[in-house]
Formats: C-alpha cells, structure tokens, sequence
C-alpha cells in the first residue's frame, strides 16, 4: 500500500502501545486499529511471566481469529527474520523479537502451544467462566449456549400463559394485561418473547411493585427534573425576549377569549401549558417557524394601529427567529415533554410489568434447564454472578485478578450494559493497585469508532464507549486517544466523507442520549484515477428498475476493467434481492451470503414434502407432492387417478394407496415407470422407522428417490446438506421429525450464497462492517428504515443537569400517538437514537471503499412546487447532497 501522505497521528500510535498506560482509543474506519493491537499485545506479552496474563477480548470468532493468525504471523516473521516493507513493520518487528525473547526465558513455547495466546471472543470468554464457577453461576454442568433462543423464548411465555386460569399470584396481573390487549394472545405473546431477548436491559429497573407509592413518586420527580431542565434551557435563551413575548401572548390571549398570562412561563413542570400555548404562537404544528400570522394566531386583520403595530412586531419577531435552527428545534420538542398522571393506565400496567417480568424470566430459566441449553444473554449474567458482588468478589475473582495483568478490548462501541459491567469487574481493585505498584501497572486499552456504532438491536449502546472514555472504568482513568488516519480509501471518498458526514452527525458527543459527533479523516492514499464518489437518483414509473439496470451494468463495466472486489451493500435484504436476480439474468458470479431464506429452497421445499408426508399418513397434500416433486413428476392425469382411487373414502391414507397391487393397472405405462422408484423407496423408509437416526433415515430415504439428482447445482445441494444438518439438531434436542420445529428453524435460515471467490459480494450494511471492497453499491438510499414497533415497556437513562443519573420507564397505554405522555416521550427518544444509528450504518457502508463509491435513490417528484421531493423527516437524518441529473 503506497503512503502518498505521512501519518499524521504516529504519536498517538505510539503512545497507545505504552505497556505502562491505560487508554482509549478512538479508531475510524481504515485507520489500522487491528494492527495497533496487535502490537500492544506483542509489547504486552514481553512483560508478563505467563502469555495468559494478557487477555485480549473481541466481539466476533472472525476477528479473534485473525488477531490471533496476525501474532502468529507476526511471531514467525521475526523468528525467520523476514524482511520488512514498511516502518509499522519494522516496529512490530521489534516487538514480536521482545516478545519471542520473553517466551524463549519462561519457555512457553508459544508457536508451538498457540492456545496460550488469550484471545477471545466476549461470549467464549463468559462460558469460561461460568464453567469454571458452575454452582455460583447456576449453571450445573457444561451447558451448551445456543445461538438462536428465540423458540425457547416462546415455550417460556407459553408456560407463562399456562398460569392464567391457576391461584398463581401474577395470575391477576396477567389477565389485565391480555384485556389491555383484547385478550390478542399471539400479539402478546410475541411481545413478550421479544422482552426475553432484551432481559438484562430492564432487570435492574424492575422493582418498582415492591414499593409502588415510593416508585410513582420517584418517577414523578424524574420527569418533573427533566422538564425543568428543558424549560429552563429556553427560559435562559429568550430572556432577552421575556417582555416582548409576553405582550405578544397577552395580546393573541386576549383575541382568542382565552385568559391573559400574568408572567412569562417559568421553569417548573406546572408551566408546561404555558409554553406550548407559546409554542402554538411561534410555530406551526410541524414545529417550524410561522412565517405569518392570522385572527386563528390572535392577531387579525385589523386596520386599527394598536392591532396592527402588534402584527408588524410579531412578524419582525418571527423573522429574527427564523434563521435559529436550534431553537426551533428545542421550542418544538416541548410538545412532547411527558407530563406524570398517576391514575393512567401506563403506571398501573408498569406495575402488572413490574410483577410479571420477573416470573417470566424464571420460566425461562426453568426451559433452559428442561432443555439443557441457554441463550448468550444468560452466559453473561452467569459470568457475573459467578465474579460476586462489588464488596463480596468470589473465589473466581480473586484467582482472575491474579492471572490478568492486562486487558485489551477490541470495537468496544459495540458493548453492552452486561459487557460492561464484566468488564468492571475484572479491573476492580487495578487503580489501587496501580497506585501501590506504579511501576508494575495493570493496563486497560479499549479501541472503538463511536461513529460506527450500528448494533444497537443487540443491546450495543454507544453511550458506555463515552462513558469510559470520559469516566474511565472501574476507578481507571483512561488516556484518551484519537487517530486520524485512513489507510483504507482514497483520498477523493475520504474528503467526500468528512463534508457529508461532518453536517449529518449531531454536533457534540451525549452520553445519556448515545449521541456521537464526527471526527474527520485525513487519507494516507493519494487521489485516485477514477471518480471517487457517484451519486444517481431515479424517478419515474420503472426508477426502481432503472436502479438496478444501471447498477448491474456499472458492476459489469468494474469486472471489464479488471475490478474482482465488488460489494453492494443493502440497508435491508430487499433492497437487494433485484439486484442479484438481474445479476443472475447477466451472467455475472456473484456471491450473496444470507440473503434468501432456506425454506424457499426448492429442493429444501422438497425435502420439507417428504418429511411431512413421512410424518403423518394423513397429510395427502404431502403425499400429492411427492408424487409431483422432480424424482416423480407424474402427470396430472395419473395424480387424478390416485387421488380418486379410493372413492369410497376420498380421506384414504395415500401411502396404503401407493402400496396396493392394484393401482399400477390403472395408470398409464409412463406412470408405472415413474412411480416404481418412489414405492421402493417409501417401502424402505417405512421399514426403516425409528431404527436409524433421524438425518440417516431422511437422507436415505432421498437418495433412494434419486433426489440428489434433482438438484439443480452445487448451491442447492449446499442447502440440503444444511437441512440435513438440520434433522441432526432435531435428533440432539430430542425434537423429533416435528414439522412445525423444522418450518420455525427453516425460516430462520438462509439459503447458500455462491462460491467465495466471486467478484461480487451482495450483503447488507451491517455484515459488511470490518470489511473492504475496490468498488461499493449502496442502492436505495431512500429506503425506509424498519418501523418501531410498539412495545410493551420502554426505558430509559436520564442525566440530570447536576450528572445525576435516573431512570424512566413506562408501558404502552394505548395512548394517542402525539399525546404528552412518558411513553410516547421514550419512543421519541428511541427513535431518535434510531435515527442516528441510521447515519452511521451509512457511514459504515460508504468507508467500506478502496477507490470507488457509487450511491443511487429512487425519488419522487414534487409536482406541486416541481424538483425532487425530498424523503420525510424522520427517514434520513443525514443531508444527501446533491444529486446528479436525475435518469
């Protein structure tokens, strides 16, 4: 890799492979953190008696194992003193030396023992240590987790609902919230399974039924804090304005028969009323700016001086406002300030909640025992129950304080509250220690991008990234660094990034609101030979198909000119399921990792025929497609035959059908010919029940009927291989050949997605993170984003003025969708969290790009006041920039 400009950020490169500090270090997309990591480690591990002392944790088994093939290779290069290309090399060189030195002293034999490197993922790690402290864990024994718990989840709720019509004492609280919901069960249930996945969010908040009187009351003076604050903010802001405002209010009251304000509107939560009735004067329903004023406003058309002095005044107003953006926004949001009411039914179905949740969570427990299996979510709440309390640390504890020295944590903007409470829990004890022994310190170092922070569905909060880098962890101060450089891309998409990218982010970090600003970039590649960055947008009837064309034909032109690293990088899976049919349809190899479902497989669709009919006699459309399925393929004549041939009784098991001597005469000669081989085979497979393993009985069976022949390639294979893999799973969880189990499993599933040296990689935004690409797609930028669904509890963390911490939670009350209360107040606050994830999950996709960025929309046209009509509010966040004439 050619370095046309120097490295700007070397000192603080440096600085972070210090094995005597502690760090953090906030690392943008191209920017080499992996090699940085891979030094400090390196540097670690010749300062330590044992190679276990530094533990270096991941999030993924692909990262931890390329970090560990890059010490490895790392280690051999200076064991065979390999040349070195580059200055970075040559300091990693020097470290690997010191460190094969450290190994040679203790004799580790690292490159021979490879599993004395510490490196793992979070998840590994946290089965470690619940199977080393089972009985403090609640784990009995070396529990298995599972990847996907989801129908676990469901068998919990069910067996939640199965304590409806019993004495049980959340009995009451679960009838009044299945008549919350119209006794809509499966809504409910789902709802519930979906607050399973998410449990190690709202346990700490969950006690509010123990005391509910003191509970309603702190909750009331959270949100009463939190109003204040936002008042006062305003109040401060418009002081120079407070008389003229007010004689403008009393004016306009006065017009509207409605009562006149004694004062301009304090700071307390009881003049809430007052500033949206200030609101209503300044702004319009949408919150922006009046740009004129009527007798609806109280200001009429009146030709007498005093009416019209007031209008003139209150436009010239209106027009000084208009250019303050931020203030528009802040004004608007009073709207929806939450106000308390402890007679609605939100409280009392957070305390239903309160009741039910905990209960639901220990039938959980019980179904994973039954099961003999867990979720991810319950290795780390073993893992820190197995560590003890802050005051109490267990046996496990103590012997992890001894054997760690050294902790480096990799993309650490992807942690989760439970991932950072571990976290804790392990250095606790290190800043006293390090003030004692600051000669022998134990180090933390956390590497992360805040700005690419896109998993916030599986808990990820961006705001703990802050939190440590402001607060450190654990009493461990931690240096805050920052590097610069992107080694990655050209310069060309790096410039485009920071001016795009500076104006969509928010202006300043916000730990309670996990807001992250932008930092710039600066390109270590110099321009390239090509455009960097395209943009098209398309309009008309067929602009969804002239996207496609245009972009499958651009893929071409890449592949023409030598390019065999192409991605196209869907925000959902839908937006790229045209894009490879026409792929296809040219020709073109691609590659399209978990993009179809495995159920849509046509020889899995035949497989899934066969054990449904081999699993109930009865099912005479299964037995219907067996004979229709490739290996078969009778004629719709001879199907009629059979299905008619018992006319005495039409609900005839169809496999007796297939066994009589009979009816070969009634078919015709191509008939007999095509239905011998499935009757040996059905007549085997019948023989053969319960005697072989499920898989080995379902895959004989198949070959028998020459169903490998059917597939259509190597790719549909691959995915019966992956339903075989399937009844094996079925076989270990003693499931059995249970249709719906295999129809729930298969859906969650996806079909094979071609050979991994294609040159064309389809993926979405979210699997592409870590990755590089020559050429990137990203389609359908004015897609919209997935809808919030309405859940049953929200919560949230809020910091006062004063940095006090404080939380808020309410239930869906069915309340309207812009009514002022504290759910609806959260859900605002969600989604705009969602909003920002939005923008970085574009960030993500656009820095995935070596030399060329091309970006495309489909728009519609604004025939009202001609040009584009740009996309709504609430479904960008970020400002596109300018298009190119539209196709």
């Amino acid at each position: 890799m050619s370095a046309d400009n120097p490295v700007v950020d070397q000192d603080q490169r440096l600085r972070a492979i210090d094995p005597r500090g502690s760090f953090c270090v906030s690392a943008p997309a191209g920017s080499g953190k992996t090699e940085l990591l891979i030094q400090r480690y390196l540097g670690l591990l010749a300062r330590v008696q044992r190679p276990e002392q530094v533990l270096a944790i991941t999030f993924t088994r692909k990262a931890a194992a390329e970090m560990r093939e890059r010490v490895l290779a790392a280690l051999h290069a200076a064991r065979d003193e390999a040349p070195c290309e580059s200055e970075h090399q040559l300091l990693t060189r020097e470290l690997s030396r010191a460190a094969l030195a450290t190994d040679a002293q203790n004799n580790w034999q690292l490159l021979r023992n490879v599993a004395r490197l510490n490196i793992k993922t979070i998840d590994s790690f946290c089965l470690s240590l619940t199977r080393q402290m089972p009985v403090l864990s609640s784990f009995g024994g070396q529990v298995p987790p599972q990847e996907d718990a989801r129908l676990l989840y469901a068998e919990a709720v069910e067996e939640l609902f199965a304590l409806l019509d019993t004495q049980h004492a959340i009995a009451p609280d679960l009838r009044a919230l299945l008549a919350h919901y119209d006794n809509d069960w499966p809504r409910l249930q789902q709802l519930l399974t979906d607050m399973l996945m998410r449990r190690q969010q709202w346990r700490m908040y969950l006690g509010v039924h123990q005391a509910p009187d003191e509970s309603e009351a702190y909750l009331t003076h959270v949100v009463e804090e939190l109003v204040r604050s936002k008042l006062h903010s305003l109040n401060e802001e418009l002081a120079p304005l407070r008389a003229e405002l007010l004689d403008l209010m009393r004016f306009a009251a006065r017009n509207l028969g409605h009562p006149e304000p004694e004062r301009f509107p304090g700071s307390a939560a009881c003049d809430l009323p007052a500033w949206r009735a200030l609101r209503q004067m300044l702004q319009t329903n949408e919150g922006n700016w009046r740009k004129t004023v009527n007798k609806s406003n109280g200001f009429p058309a009146d030709k007498e001086p005093e009416p019209m002095q007031r209008k003139e005044a209150m436009l010239r107003l209106l027009s000084d406002l208009a250019g303050n953006a931020d203030l528009e926004a802040r004004l608007a949001a009073v709207a929806s300030l939450p106000e308390m009411n402890g007679e609605s039914d939100s409280w009392r179905l957070v305390l239903h909640l309160s009741r039910l949740l905990p209960v639901l969570a220990a039938q959980l427990l019980l179904v994973f025992r039954q099961r003999g299996v867990v979720d991810y979510n319950q290795v780390a709440e073993a893992a820190l129950t197995a560590l003890g309390e802050e005051q109490a640390p267990t046996e496990l504890a103590l012997r992890l304080d001894y054997s760690i020295e050294h902790i480096l944590v990799d993309e650490f903007q992807d942690t989760s509250i439970n991932q950072f409470e571990l976290l804790g829990k392990l250095t606790r004890g290190w800043a006293e220690h390090n003030a004692a022994s600051p000669d022998a310190p134990r180090t933390l170092l956390i590497v992360g991008d805040a700005m690419q922070s896109i998993y916030g569905f599986r808990d990820a909060n961006v705001g703990l990234f802050l939190k440590a880098r402001e607060q450190g962890v654990s009493g461990i101060r931690l240096q805050p660094l920052e590097l610069r450089c992107n080694f990655r891309s050209h310069a060309g998409i790096v410039d485009w990034v920071n001016t795009t990218f500076s104006d969509a982010f928010p202006p300043d970090d916000d730990i309670a609101r996990a807001r992250v600003s932008y930092r710039t970039a600066t390109a270590v590649r110099g321009p390239g030979d090509v455009p960097a960055v395209t943009l098209d947008a398309f309009c008309g009837d067929n602009a969804a198909a002239a996207e496609v064309a245009h972009i499958c034909d651009a893929i071409a032109r890449c592949i023409d000119d030598g390019q065999h690293s192409i991605a196209v990088l869907g925000r959902t899976r839908t937006h790229l399921h045209p894009v490879y049919r026409r792929l296809l349809e040219l020709g073109v190899r691609c590659q399209a990792q978990e993009l179809a479902s495995l159920a849509g497989s046509p020889v899995v669709a035949d497989l899934m025929s066969l054990c449904r009919a081999l699993a109930n006699d009865a099912d005479r459309l299964a037995w219907l497609s067996l004979l229709r399925a490739p290996w078969c393929g009778l004629q719709l004549a001879d199907l009629l035959t059979i299905a008619r041939f018992h006319d005495e009784s039409p609900y005839a098991a169809l496999r007796l059908c297939l066994a009589s001597p009979e009816l070969p005469d009634r078919l015709s000669d191509d008939g007999r010919a095509r239905l011998a081989p499935l009757q040996r085979a059905i007549k085997y497979a019948c023989e053969k029940r319960d005697r072989l393993s499920l898989r080995v009985w379902i895959e004989q069976t198949w070959c028998d009927l020459g169903g490998p022949h059917s597939a259509a390639d190597e790719l549909a294979l691959q995915d019966a291989e992956s339903f075989m893999r399937l009844l094996e799973q079925a076989d270990t969880e003693g499931v059995g050949l249970d249709i719906e189990w295999l129809q729930r499993q298969l859906d969650t599933r996806f079909m094979s997605g071609g050979d991994t040296d294609c040159p064309v990689q389809l993926l979405t935004l979210h699997k592409a993170k870590g990755l590089e690409f020559n050429c990137v797609f990203i389609p359908r930028l004015d897609g919209r984003p997935r809808s919030d669904s309405r859940d049953l509890l929200l919560w949230d963390e809020h910091s006062s003025a004063s940095g006090e911490r404080a939380f808020l939670l309410a239930a869906s009350d069915h309340s309207e969708k812009n009514a002022p209360t504290l759910y609806n107040y959260l859900k605002r606050q969600r989604a705009a969290k969602s909003r920002d994830e939005a923008t970085r999950l574009i960030y993500v996709g656009a820095t995935r790009a070596i030399r060329q960025l091309h970006l495309s929309a489909v728009i519609q046209r604004d025939e009202k006041h001609g040009g584009q009509r740009h996309p709504p509010r609430q479904r960008c966040s970020a400002r596109s920039g300018p298009l190119s004439p539209i196709r």
